[in-house]
């Protein structure tokens, strides 16, 4: 009873003793406590100098922009706890913008771990860069002398693991990101990292690190817990694409919507040894993006469940499809709508071991580009899914329309609880195919 009582006590200590600081870039200053709102700081960086576990970081409309070129607009300088995350969020009510030139928008690195980070629209620098600029860069293919330079590379939020240093419990919410030169939201060399609720557009477009919308890379072993240690959930991904060569290979590679990465650890000579977490990847709606909507390399115990997928691969150097596992293991891709140009591939099954693909809807498919012995149930074979209003923007409406043959047609026994709108599955008797579930 002691302990417990002393444990209740503790809990209820650390979240007494917990602050808010608030950000305006108008009216804030450096002076300022940041303790209210009236006495808010001006840069998020100067609230995020004072963190501590369990708090939270509120951050007010304006515009926030990193100090020099080569800057990130925030560096999170500190960690919280498991039961006291810091947070980064927008002031209720607001809708804060950081717009960076640099190489980030956040930079969470080195072991940081335990933050949360939710309500931002991030904007890159792509709209003061040209391809013809881009494709002569410093470190390019078509220039190898020089340093690279971020103007062209920057990502959205960037979770980056080193040389013994790892982040995890990372968790990024509901945030807009487009228009960076590199990615999105990348995250390497980390575990437990969550990418929810957030829309990804316009990125990757002038790298030379062949970046995508969202991409997990070579993943570390925080501990061996079963369950999902990573999510990526709800998201929106669209039109990120590669214009440029990766410089390691002198051509376009990548520009996916979501990509899970060497989570064996095999490349570049890593010595990380074979990554044993489990990701789940659902109810994601990915189109109009250069490489594929979805897809794993070189990496296991993956789930791709109820996710759509439209007109992907658009990159015309790439010969890939909507949804897919390349040299990977135990990876299930259920309930899924996959959707190509008659030109393109739908999927593909290379090197892939212990493998389960059930009840994914196809459309479009060119049967001289099939390289998959991957079958489906009948009703969903090579049939219009029937979308609400397909678009190549934010506008697309993928909602499934009354007499879509993906309703009621997907896998009783495997499929995600919640639809990309918060409808519990199933409705009827069986679950829809793709990210909503028809009321």
């Amino acid at each position: 009873m002691r302990l417990l009582f002393f444990g209740l006590a503790l809990f209820a200590c650390t979240n007494l003793y917990a602050t808010n600081y608030y950000v305006s870039s108008k009216k804030g200053s450096p002076e300022n406590s940041g303790k209210s709102p009236g006495q808010a700081k001006r840069t998020i960086q100067e609230a995020a100098n004072l963190t501590k576990a369990g708090d939270t970081v509120l951050v007010m409309n304006g515009t926030y922009f990193n100090d020099c070129s080569s800057c990130n607009v925030v560096d999170i300088p500190v960690s919280g706890t498991k039961s006291a995350y810091i947070i980064y969020k927008n002031y209720p009510g607001h809708s804060p913008v950081i717009s960076f030139n640099g190489w980030a928008g956040f930079s969470i690195a080195k072991n940081i771990s335990y933050i949360k980070i939710t309500g931002f629209e991030i904007i890159g620098n792509n709209e003061n860069v040209s391809l013809r600029k881009a494709i002569k860069q410093p470190g390019s293919c078509d220039n190898k002398e020089g340093e690279y330079d971020p103007a062209f590379n920057g990502n959205g939020i960037a979770i980056s693991g080193k040389q013994g240093q790892h982040p995890h419990h990372i968790e990024i919410l509901n945030n807009v990101i487009h228009d960076c030169g590199g990615g999105g939201i990348g995250a390497s060399q980390a575990d437990y990292i969550t990418a929810e609720g957030n829309t990804i557009y316009n990125t990757s477009w002038y790298t030379v690190f062949g970046t995508s919308g969202i991409s997990f890379y070579q993943f570390w072993n925080f501990d061996q817990a079963n369950g999902y240690h990573n999510i990526i959930r709800n998201n929106k991904c669209y039109n990120n694409r590669n214009f440029v060569k990766w410089a390691d290979l002198c051509r376009i590679a990548d520009g996916n919507g979501i990509i899970i990465d060497d989570f064996r650890n095999e490349q570049n000579g890593s010595s990380l040894g074979p990554y044993h977490g489990r990701t789940l990847i659902e109810n994601n709606i990915c189109w109009f993006n250069g490489g594929t909507g979805i897809h794993t390399f070189q990496s296991d115990h993956v789930d791709i469940f109820n996710n759509t997928a439209y007109r992907n691969a658009q990159s015309r150097e790439l010969e890939v499809g909507q949804i897919q596992a390349g040299v990977s293991g135990d990876i299930r891709i259920v309930n899924n709508i996959l959707v190509t140009d008659r030109d393109k591939l739908i999927n593909y099954n290379f090197k892939n071991s212990d493998l389960v693909y059930r009840n994914n809807l196809h459309y479009n498919v060119n049967r001289r580009k099939v390289q998959t012995a991957i079958t489906n149930v009948t009703c969903t074979e090579n049939v219009d899914p029937m979308f609400e209003k397909p678009s190549k923007n934010i506008r697309a409406d993928f909602r499934l329309k009354l007499r879509s043959p993906a309703v009621n047609c997907g896998n009783p026994e495997i499929y995600s609880p919640f639809d990309y709108t918060g409808i519990k599955r199933p409705v009827r008797e069986e679950p829809d195919i793709g990210a909503f579930e028809q009321r």
